[in-house]
C-alpha cells in the first residue's frame, strides 16, 4: 500500500514538473476588423478613481492583496498606465483607427529639428479618456490532499476573484462634443477564460502588452474589459468599415489557480 501511495506521488510530481513545459496555442485577439482605418485617435493614460488606487496605505486584506500582484508593475499607481498600453494594442488590431502617439511625435520632432527638417503635426480626430472606477482582487481556497500524497504533499487550491469597472468617452476635439460615453465592466467569475491564449510573446499570454500585474485574473478581467471598448469603438465610430466580428468564445469551465 505505501508503495502504490508512493509510486502515485512519483507519478504526480513528474506530471507537475512537466506541466512546465506544456505548448498551448495563441488565439486571435477577438475584436471586429476594418477594411482600412477611418479616423486617428489618440488614446490618453487611463487614471484609477477606485478605492484601491487612492488608499496609500492598505488596510484591509483584500486591497493589500492588490499590492502585492501589483507591486512588480508599477504598483496600482501604474495600473492605468497598463490599461491604456493594452488598450492601445486592442485598437491597432481592429485596424479601424491611426493611432496618434503625440509621445514619439515629440520626439521625433526634436530629433528631426537637428537637420532642419519638419514634422507634420498629426491630425487627431477623436480623443479617447476613461477612468477606472472598479479594482478588486481577492483571494480564496484552501488545502487538497491533505498529505495522502508523498514527495508532493498537501496542494493548495486558490481561487481568485478579480473585477475591473471602466469609463470611457471619445471626445471631438475640435467640437469639444463627446461622440461617445459609456461604462465598462468584468469580472473573472462571469467573463470567459477561453477569451485568450495562455502563452508568451506578441499574443494574449505573459508580456507583449497584454500583461499588467502578476496574477491571471486580474490580467484577464483587464484584457476582458479593453476589448469590450475596442469594439464597442469600432462599432459606434466605424461601423460601415467592419468586415469581420468575432466569434463569440464557448463557455468554458473556470480553471483554478493550483499552487
Amino acid at each position: 500500500m505505501k508503495r502504490g501511495l508512493f509510486m502515485l506521488g512519483f507519478s504526480l510530481s513528474i506530471a507537475f514538473a512537466q506541466s512546465g513545459d506544456t505548448k498551448t496555442t495563441e488565439r486571435q485577439i477577438p475584436v471586429v476588423k476594418c477594411s482600412e482605418p477611418t479616423y486617428s485617435i489618440m488614446v490618453m493614460e487611463l487614471d484609477c478613481k477606485a478605492n484601491a488606487c487612492q488608499q496609500p496605505n492598505p488596510g484591509t486584506p483584500h486591497i493589500a492583496y492588490i499590492y502585492e500582484v501589483l507591486s512588480g508593475t508599477g504598483g496600482v499607481r501604474g495600473f492605468g498606465k497598463g490599461m491604456t498600453a493594452m488598450l492601445t494594442n486592442a485598437l491597432k488590431a481592429t485596424n479601424c483607427f491611426r493611432i496618434v502617439d503625440l509621445e514619439q511625435y515629440e520626439k521625433m520632432k526634436r530629433l528631426l529639428e537637428a537637420t532642419g527638417q519638419k514634422v507634420q503635426p498629426p491630425k487627431v480626430d477623436y480623443v479617447v479618456s476613461g477612468s477606472i472606477t472598479a479594482l478588486e482582487l481577492e483571494r480564496s481556497g484552501g488545502a487538497l490532499g491533505g498529505g495522502l500524497i508523498p514527495i508532493i504533499g498537501a496542494i493548495n487550491v486558490r481561487k481568485d476573484i478579480a473585477r475591473i469597472g471602466l469609463e470611457v468617452n471619445v471626445m471631438n476635439p475640435q467640437t469639444l462634443e463627446i461622440a461617445f460615453s459609456n461604462s465598462f465592466d468584468a469580472n473573472s467569475e462571469k467573463s470567459s477564460w477561453g477569451l485568450f491564449g495562455a502563452g508568451a510573446g506578441g499574443g494574449f499570454g505573459a508580456g507583449g502588452g497584454w500583461s499588467v500585474s502578476k496574477n491571471m485574473s486580474l490580467d484577464m478581467v483587464a484584457r476582458d474589459v479593453v476589448v469590450q471598448v475596442a469594439n464597442s469603438l469600432a462599432e459606434k465610430l466605424a461601423g460601415n468599415k467592419i468586415v469581420e466580428r468575432p466569434t463569440p468564445p464557448k463557455k468554458e469551465e473556470k480553471s483554478q489557480a493550483v499552487d
